[in-house]
């Protein structure tokens, strides 16, 4: 989904006539999806709003890495790897965190891991890993996403992506478009440079664990 709306939009370029709005909205969209692969956030910035089963291969440790999530309803895990079904686990089992492994942030979201509670009735995640088998053992149960709000730096790149690429169509695709307003604005990467700047802080950094 967009992280802005066709008025919102208009309102940034002054613009007051609907004849465009079904081209700005796909310009919208576009810009929205250009930022969640940049950012390499395929869940994007804003949160489903209906919690959904995801299976992970269990990583036989005390925490468990996830995709970003701003709630989680459920945690669920197989005793045994051989096991069908799934155990669905107490709040007092495990714990969530912001982060990873080694520095968590307790306080904050998205969770992006969860840890087996010393004071619970379990010390590890299944492990789903056999030789060269991989199976899942954990199940979750999130609203999936980076966050409720789309964080306003987000908001503003992809109205400006939107109006860059909508200004590129009136000048016929061109590398370049001259404008008295906006100077000469040039178009050779994916997207504008004052938007990769701006949402550059926002690129999720990938890290492995072992």
């Amino acid at each position: 989904m967009a992280y802005a709306t066709i008025a919102e939009l208009k309102g940034f370029m002054e613009k007051t006539d609907s004849a465009d709005d079904a081209m700005l909205q796909i310009a919208l969209d576009a810009a929205a999806k250009a930022i969640n692969r940049t950012c390499k956030r395929p869940d994007g910035f804003v949160a489903v709003s209906t919690a959904s089963a995801r299976y992970y291969v269990g990583s036989g440790l005390s925490y468990q890495m996830i995709d970003e999530c701003t709630s989680i309803t459920t945690v669920a895990v197989k005793d045994s790897i051989d096991d069908s079904t799934y155990t669905a686990w107490l709040t007092t089992d495990y714990d969530k965190a912001a982060g990873g492994p080694d520095s968590p942030d307790f306080n904050a979201t998205p969770y992006t891991v969860l840890f087996c509670k010393p004071d619970g009735d379990y010390s590890t995640f299944t492990s789903g890993k056999m030789g060269r088998m991989k199976t899942p053992t954990v199940s979750v149960t999130a609203k999936w996403g980076y966050a409720t709000l789309c964080p306003d730096e987000i908001k503003m790149a992809c109205m400006q992506q939107a109006a860059r690429w909508w200004k590129r169509l009136q000048g016929a695709m061109a590398d370049s478009l001259a404008s008295p307003d906006m100077g000469t604005l040039l178009y050779l990467k994916p997207l504008d440079p004052d938007v990769d700047f701006n949402i550059r802080g926002y690129i999720r950094v990938s890290r492995s664990f072992a």
